[in-house]
């Protein structure tokens, strides 16, 4: 079904190219016109400036190979301590507690003393946690460490983007994000591998991951030719809507906004919280289970270059609503099946239509959300997005122990089906 053009908010002609969010949503984007000339006031980047633009995408990558790691490593370690399923899974929701507190405070620190030093102190704050992280056992205390971790790697994740947001011409803003959002899910799955280095989940491993954090500052602080201080739109602050008025504005632009990205996010948090349990409780071996890992990351990568075409051509409602039948068809046969080469399959194959579903979200909100009010729609979106992801690691561990492993599976297969129905509802109320 196409879209109707008289629902579709008119840009003006004179609206500037806007960056966006940084996310899957950067490339899911609206259509955008045929390429023409460059305008004539097109500033290319000065060859000087690429060295310190490798600089930051290479401190960004080994940054997101640490934290893909510890993200897989937290299980093990809490797991080693006793702790039980539920446990590790309110431990894990703190991340996306981090993630909220950061959306709300960081932003204020990184005006004030500019992207260079906000980078290189949001790492090592990251680097300090996660060494407490190592040597801590009490629950709570793992539970404040996870916190802290949450809200500095956001710190770190809006100093990149705005960073280069504002330093990177127009002309060059595609092909900079979109190797930016390569490097995050090649540097995520890489960082699945390193399970096998030492016992999962040990002080040593933890460790290994303060040191990626730590490396991850020198390219920041030996680059050249890149300023430290730079002017972005998305910092700036917008009066004009409060975060009520953001969430009044999504729900009058298409029912799909709220429920689905707090969907969304219950699927993803739960795949990078409670698998790595969830593989272990099947039996899989460590090696196994962290080429799983990265296997399913590397085809949530792969995904996302052809589906972000596929929703410039139809609905992206209906797009979502297949992917989510997709996602809970992958899943229904591990509820009852545990035949590892069945698992790496279809974990395979429901990474690839999961990790879709955001980006095309926040693509159809921005469809139908005016220029003004975009900044702020978006803001509230991934607000949307860290309240699943809260959520959904405690609702997923429940799961899994009141069911057994097959449990983690009854989760997404109900999850993938909500967000269907709420898709087609959307569909049905806004055609």
């Amino acid at each position: 079904m196409q879209r109707d053009p008289s629902l579709e908010t008119p840009l003006p002609e004179d609206e500037p190219d806007r960056p966006g969010p940084l996310s899957e949503g950067a490339l899911l984007s609206a259509p955008s016109p045929a390429p023409g000339p460059a305008p004539a006031d097109a500033v290319p980047l000065p060859i000087s400036v690429y060295p310190a633009l490798m600089g930051i995408l290479l401190a960004y990558g080994v940054l997101v190979v640490g934290n893909g790691l510890f993200a897989t490593a937290i299980p093990f370690h809490a797991l080693q301590y006793g702790a039980s399923t539920f446990t590790v899974g309110v431990i894990q929701s703190c991340y996306y507690g981090g993630f909220l507190l950061g959306a709300f405070y960081n932003r204020s620190l990184i005006e004030r003393i500019g992207q260079h030093r906000a980078f290189v102190a949001f790492a090592a704050l990251a680097a300090l946690f996660v060494m407490g992280f190592a040597v801590s056992e009490t629950t709570l205390v793992l539970c404040l460490l996870r916190l802290g971790t949450g809200l500095a790697l956001m710190g770190v994740y809006t100093t990149v983007e705005s960073w280069l947001n504002g330093s990177v011409p127009n002309t060059m803003r595609g092909r900079v994000f979109g190797s930016y959002l390569t490097i995050n899910y090649l540097a995520v799955g890489a960082g699945q591998f390193l399970l096998n280095v030492g016992e999962a989940g040990s002080e040593g491993q933890l460790l290994l991951v303060a040191g990626l954090f730590v490396a991850a500052i020198l390219p920041i602080t030996l680059m050249q030719g890149w300023p430290t201080r730079v002017a972005d739109d998305r910092l700036v602050k917008q009066p004009a809507m409060s975060l009520f008025d953001g969430i009044a504005e999504m729900a009058r632009a298409t029912p799909i906004a709220i429920p689905g990205c707090i969907l969304a996010g219950f699927l993803y948090s739960a795949f990078y919280a409670i698998v790595p349990i969830y593989l272990t409780r099947i039996g899989l071996s460590i090696g196994s289970l962290s080429t799983l890992m990265g296997v399913a990351l590397f085809g949530a990568l792969l995904m996302q270059w052809p589906i972000g075409r596929l929703s410039d051509r139809m609905d992206r409602r209906t797009l979502s609503r297949r992917l989510a039948f997709a996602s809970a068809a992958f899943c229904a046969p591990l509820i009852v099946i545990q035949a590892h080469w069945l698992v790496f399959l279809l974990m395979f194959l429901f990474s690839a239509a999961n990790f879709t579903q955001y980006g095309l979200i926040v693509s159809h909100v921005n469809d139908r959300t005016a220029p003004e009010q975009r900044v702020v729609v978006s803001a509230t979106l991934l607000i949307l997005f860290s309240v699943g992801g809260i959520l959904g690691p405690v609702i997923a561990s429940l799961f899994m122990t009141l069911v057994g492993p097959g449990g983690l599976h009854i989760f997404n297969v109900i999850c993938a089906l909500l967000l269907a129905r709420v898709a087609l509802r959307a569909q049905r109320l806004q055609p």
